[in-house]
């Protein structure tokens, strides 16, 4: 549940809140919103303004729970009602450790209208239908929800060790907050389950055991397939982008748009595939372990970083390598999709089968790296064109698009083992998601 109230700045923060705020919002109308936040590490960075305190909100970690819901610069005036205007930054950061393992909790937060702009809307359209009263997280079969020992609630997840209470800090956040901090930032899916919009437009990793890859003997028995093991690139996010005739290039999204993924996509090694429609763009994001960037590194850039031996590698670390390495014929070559549909319509669930597909043989593909330069982190990008794909590509994705609303489609990657040295397969990674609905999607901007 989530609400919205417009009021002007409530005497009672104009009078406690710390001058720098005072003025910057000194009579604009203020959006009040009650934000749904889930149990477990909510990856917010806070600090205080001023000398006088009241928590704010620094930045929204690209992992987090309310990534598109919350702001960077966004006012935080109460938890689960309890009024925090001028509490200290240790007293807000044991409010919310508190109440961690409960359901949901409430946070209360003050926004200028203008900055809502920056705000996708598909959230705020959760925020204006969401239900009238609260209700506890919601599960679904394959879901994978974040673990509680994989995102401990620790200072460093939500909360910033110090609080923005020097001169120099002040100035910058005040800076950030009048120029409107983040609305060049393209809004991002948030990650499921999110109940201001009923789990609808949003993201999850489901379960790597519903894929069945090749195993060990399927050269010789094609009917050898084994439940995957655990994903080698960890899920992200996603992003869908609408694009119309003043879009910039669709192709090359990593290194022309900074603002894809809510400004986050760089901020540490990351694998793109950017699917690209006659409509927009289906964004998919993957971290890239260390030891794979290394050998990006080397195949690019001449790094000669010790490398370990390919002998030494597992099957599927030596499929993804060679992948990662080779050239654009091995890559359509071993590219895989598996797509599933495990909740809509029937017709859309009997053609989306979770059938496999060599992508790049199907469609056209376009394959980049991006180095790491000026604080941003090494960029893989496979551009995959599906406006020229084959018949049965089109009625998929015809299908898919008239039932989108309605349909959760789960989006498998897995290289191909070729050969017994490649084998057993493992999935690289997968993001579902959930009832997507255009409408409520930001369009990609000019350049």
């Amino acid at each position: 549940m989530a609400s919205v109230r417009t009021s002007l700045l409530p005497s009672s923060i104009q009078s406690t809140a710390s001058q720098t705020f005072h003025t910057l919002y000194q009579g604009h109308i203020m959006a009040e919103v009650d934000i749904i936040a889930p149990s477990g590490a909510l990856g917010l960075v806070l600090g205080t303004i001023g000398p006088e305190g009241g928590p704010i909100v620094k930045d929204v970690k690209p992992e987090s729970q309310l990534l598109g819901k919350v702001q960077a610069g966004d006012k935080i005036v109460a938890i689960d009602d309890v009024d925090v205007q001028t509490s200290k930054h240790s007293h807000v950061i044991q409010l919310l450790r508190n109440n961690s393992t409960s359901d949901e909790r409430k946070i209360t937060i003050l926004r200028t209208p203008e900055r809502w702009s920056s705000i996708s809307r598909r959230t705020l359209a959760g925020f204006v239908g969401a239900a009238k009263s609260p209700r506890s997280r919601s599960t679904e079969p394959g879901s994978h929800e974040p673990d509680e020992s994989g995102h401990p609630t620790t200072k460093q997840e939500i909360s910033c060790h110090s609080t923005i209470d020097d001169d120099g800090d002040v100035n910058d956040c005040t800076n950030q907050l009048s120029n409107g901090l983040h609305l060049d930032h393209i809004p991002t899916l948030p990650r499921f389950p999110v109940l201001e919009t009923k789990d609808r437009n949003c993201w999850s990793e489901p379960s790597h055991t519903i894929f069945k890859i090749r195993g060990c003997n399927y050269l010789v028995d094609p009917k050898n397939k084994i439940q995957s093991g655990p994903y080698l690139f960890s899920a992200r996010g996603a992003d869908l982008i609408l694009t119309n005739d003043k879009s910039g290039p669709r192709t090359g999204i990593a290194e022309k748009y900074s603002s894809i993924l809510a400004g986050h996509a760089r901020s540490i090694p990351t694998f793109v595939i950017n699917f690209i429609f006659d409509w927009g763009i289906l964004v998919n994001y993957y971290e890239i372990p260390a030891m794979y960037v290394s050998f990006l590194r080397a195949r690019y850039e001449g790094s000669n970083q010790d490398l370990p031996a390919m002998d030494a590698l597992q099957p599927h670390e030596r499929a993804i390598i060679r992948f990662l390495v080779g050239s654009d014929n091995h890559r359509n070559a071993t590219l895989k999709l598996i797509p599933k549909c495990p909740e809509g319509p029937w017709a859309v669930r009997q053609l989306v089968n979770g059938k496999p597909a060599l992508i790049g043989k199907r469609l056209p593909a376009q394959y980049s790296y991006y180095p790491a330069e000026d604080g941003k982190a090494e960029c893989f990008e496979a551009d995959l064109d599906t406006r020229k794909t084959d018949r049965v590509g089109k009625k998929a994705i015809s299908l898919c698009r008239k039932y989108m609303t309605t349909v959760t489609l789960d989006v498998g990657i897995v290289i191909e083992g070729t050969n017994t040295s490649e084998l057993p397969e493992q999935m690289l990674g997968c993001v579902r998601i959930h009832r997507l609905d255009p409408k409520m999607s930001p369009t990609l901007p000019s350049l």
